[in-house]
């Protein structure tokens, strides 16, 4: 009999190797699938034991398929009475296309017909059809004027093997790594050998290290290893249960020898220990394998190589080190490379081959260690790497990972050195003044390293002199090493602290749109007075990397970003689970503030409809307080580059009774006209998050009440509704983003550069008598049109240059600032 076992892309040599393993006489890797001949309990044992098949499927038979008539004529001569089970429901599948076979639908179509009219004619019977959950599936395969019926044995894919516990157990926002791609990871590391050879020989059974755990998923699939526990045997529902030649007796003595041989690897339980650079994952991974209830022995420990010494204890048997950083965030990521490479030296681990499944382009560089093989993955439309690193010993003989396979080779024997494995492998690394070199990825980084200590120490007297906390440290002082770095002084708070709920005002909306108001008096909170003791101040930094140009090898430039990360936080005394590392785009324009663009499952990136709290770190600036989030957004909730310009708002305010902010953000400007004392405020957003979040920092410094309004509106639309009212006020602050498509300013579309005549129209139109506005806006190419302003009644003044504080000199473009008046 002719079956395949289908997999995904760059599975193919390690799903051979497993067949052969299984006993499977020459397994045959194509593209996207093994094929095989048997017998049905050959068939039935890859269906009970494969790790890394995604179905297993009986080849029915082949025929010439051209048009349609061949494709329906050769559906109908197959045996289908004899094939699919009396009463059995059946779904036809339908893959490939030809030149007369052009829509797969069509074809799924008139093979179901042909296999319909077959059954009708032989048994007088018409089969049920259901498409989600049928006894039988038939796959349908066109190539070229061929075409072949196959059976789908599995029913529904065999990486569907978490259990229904652990599903409903797992951490909300976790998504588990699947199965067949965390089996793989093990595969490439050589683990299911080690675990065969060891019940083999009697012996005691490897140790698995996972440098990086991430949600759980080769945690899981390990234990299944160790415990010798067939992975579809706790499955009730196959596709060959609809099959008329399905064996009964066969696959109950397949399903007794599984029971026989995990009861007897329990008697020897195996061993995993696990780490992870990020506390959130450490946790998931608690609740997902306890959920799992494996048998083997865990333990989880501290993400520290002294620690993982003590816990593997003498004597180690043979094992593997694993690492899942695919999920992990990018500022989290030096640390797991960090601890790879202080684990990769210790003797117990020296023995141990490393497979590591990371995102493309991840600076997997391990020192002492040299990549053997490396695979490009494709999980949905998530693209990852998985590179295997020979052991120490391996190296120095030039012979390649146990199980690698799966991907091309990299350099060939003596690629890496002559060393042994108990010689210290030579690396780049930098001293920065506390006696424990980095390694680097990348050497010239030494060169980031030496100019982040002098301008630090600069910005640090510099700061200290002008009593500024949150300030730029690094602005692409060096060109290869194109990224911003802030650092922010503050204390971690709850995100409601000081904040009043929101209530209705009186229901509806008054004359400037507002649909929500506060009661309440102006008072100052006790800790931003500081009556109450202060907590101690921590430190966070921001690594904002700039997208490299085409031209940069990617996976250059994600070293070089890599490096930042492990450098920055210790030159700047900054805990490595307070560095947040974003990227963006240089004068591309979009919005000034939007969320991070990618998701990911866990390691500080929000997951869809799961933001972080607002204000996760209160911070000081110009004597007033601000919430700031570093996980969720591009940028924090205060523009650094706008200190000197808000303290321009305080002056003129002063002299004003009456306050707006357009396009407000998080209201900091705001708060800064109510501390100069005016009488009322009004602050105008599009975004519900936003104005809620500018909200709780007025709230924070005191300031609530029917005077402070805060109105959710698209502020283009809004500002020409007040122009033809009575509203007028005496200072307005204006700053908004370069360009925005939003879909709640319907078919509209905003453009700074081409639309900021017709803004500050109605700008200039909603000043009182005297008043005066300040008008700002981060295109570093913008150009006010003069003559246009000028014809339509309105002076503007450049005050850019007064407005850049030190810390942004080297980008004096960082924003354009203009105080504009009535002619």
């Amino acid at each position: 009999m002719e079956f395949y076992a289908s997999c995904p892309a760059a599975f193919e040599q390690a799903l051979a190797r497993e067949l052969r393993a299984l006993g499977i006489r020459r397994p045959r890797p194509l593209k996207g699938r093994v094929s095989f001949e048997g017998s049905v309990r050959d068939a039935y044992r890859v269906c009970l034991w494969s790790h890394l098949a995604s179905r297993v499927l009986l080849v029915l038979g082949r025929f010439a398929c051209a048009t349609p008539s061949d494709l329906y004529q050769g559906t109908y001569d197959l045996p289908w009475h004899e094939i699919i089970r009396p009463g059995a429901s059946i779904a036809v599948s339908a893959h490939g296309t030809n030149p007369e076979l052009r829509n797969s639908r069509f074809s799924m179509q008139k093979a179901k017909d042909g296999i319909v009219d077959r059954m009708v004619d032989e048994t007088g019977a018409r089969p049920a059809v259901d498409t989600h959950a049928p006894d039988a599936r038939i796959v349908l395969t066109i190539r070229g004027d061929r075409a072949s019926m196959s059976l789908d044995l599995s029913g529904e894919p065999l990486f569907k093997r978490l259990s229904r516990t652990v599903l409903a157990r797992t951490p909300q926002g976790v998504d588990i790594l699947r199965p067949d791609y965390a089996a793989l990871v093990l595969a490439e590391a050589g683990f299911p050998e080690l675990c065969q050879s060891a019940r083999g020989a009697g012996t005691e059974p490897p140790v698995l290290v996972d440098l990086a755990c991430a949600d759980g998923g080769v945690l899981l699939e390990a234990a299944t290893w160790l415990t010798d526990r067939a992975p579809g045997a706790t499955r009730t529902r196959w596709g060959f249960q609809g099959w008329a030649g399905h064996d009964r007796t066969v696959w109950r003595e397949l399903l007794a020898e599984a029971r026989e041989r995990e009861q007897a690897a329990n008697r020897r339980p195996g061993r995993i220990v696990a780490t992870d650079p990020d506390e959130r994952a450490v946790e998931a991974s608690k609740r997902v394998v306890a959920a799992g209830r494996i048998a083997c022995a865990l333990d989880i420990i501290d993400p520290k190589a002294d620690v993982l010494r003590r816990a593997l204890g003498r004597n180690v048997p043979a094992g593997v080190i694993v690492a899942d950083t695919s999920v992990m965030a990018p500022d989290v990521i030096p640390s797991a490379l960090r601890l790879a490479t202080d684990v990769a030296t210790l003797a117990p681990c020296a023995s141990m081959p490393i497979a590591w499944l990371s995102r493309p382009h991840g600076g997997l560089r391990i020192p002492g260690r040299a990549p053997s093989s490396s695979s490009t993955l494709l999980l949905g439309s998530d693209e990852l790497q998985l590179v295997c690193f020979a052991s120490a010993s391996a190296e120095a003989a030039g012979t390649p990972c146990p199980g690698a396979g799966a991907g091309e080779p990299h350099a060939g024997k003596g690629s890496g050195s002559n060393r042994t494995a108990d010689q210290k492998p030579s690396r780049a690394a930098v001293d920065v003044g506390d006696g424990k070199p980095i390694p680097l990825l990348v050497p010239e980084s030494e060169q980031l390293a030496r100019r982040l200590i002098k301008v630090a120490r600069q910005r640090r007297k510099w700061a200290r002199r002008e009593g500024i906390t949150c300030y730029r440290v690094y602005d692409a002082d060096l060109p290869d090493y194109s990224a911003a770095i802030d650092l922010y002084e503050g204390t971690p708070v709850e995100a409601d602290r000081g904040h009043k709920d929101r209530g209705l005002a009186g229901g509806g909306c008054n004359s400037l749109g507002e649909e929500h108001g506060h009661d309440g008096d102006r008072n100052k909170l006790d800790a931003v007075q500081g009556h109450a003791s202060e907590p101690a101040t921590e430190r966070w930094i921001v690594v904002a990397e700039y997208a490299a140009p085409k031209t940069v090898d990617p996976e250059l430039a994600r070293d070089r970003m890599l490096d930042i990360l492990a450098i920055a936080p210790r030159v700047l005394g900054v805990p490595p689970e307070h560095v947040h590392a974003k990227t963006r785009q240089r004068s591309r324009g979009g919005s000034q503030y939007g969320k991070q663009g990618a998701s990911v499952r866990h390691g500080g990136s929000p997951q869809a409809g799961a933001a972080s709290p607002l204000g996760n770190v209160l911070i000081r600036e110009g004597g007033l307080s601000f919430t700031v989030n570093f996980n969720d957004y591009l940028d924090t909730g205060i523009f650094l580059d706008h200190r000197i310009t808000r303290g321009l708002v305080r002056e003129h305010a002063r002299q004003a009774r009456t306050f707006l902010n357009l396009f407000a953000y998080t209201g900091t400007a705001t708060c800064y006209a109510a501390d100069a004392g005016v009488e009322e405020t009004v602050t105008v957003d599009l975004s519900n998050t936003y104005l809620d979040w500018a909200e709780r920092n007025m709230a924070l410094n005191g300031f609530t009440g029917s005077a402070h309004h805060f109105v959710r509106d698209d502020v283009l639309a809004w500002v020409e509704q007040q122009v033809r009212g009575h509203n007028r006020w005496d200072l307005i602050f204006c700053d908004p983003p370069t360009f925005s498509n939003s879909s709640r300013m319907g078919e509209r579309t905003w453009d700074v550069q081409r639309d900021h005549v017709e803004l500050l129209k109605g700008v200039v139109g909603l000043l009182e008598q005297g008043g005066v506005a300040i008008f700002s806006c981060n295109l570093r190419s913008f150009k006010p049109d003069v003559e246009a302003l000028r014809a339509a009644g309105i002076g503007l003044e450049d005050i850019t240059e007064r407005t850049i504080p030190e810390d942004f000199q080297r980008n004096k473009r960082i924003h354009h600032c203009y105080l504009v008046r009535r002619l």
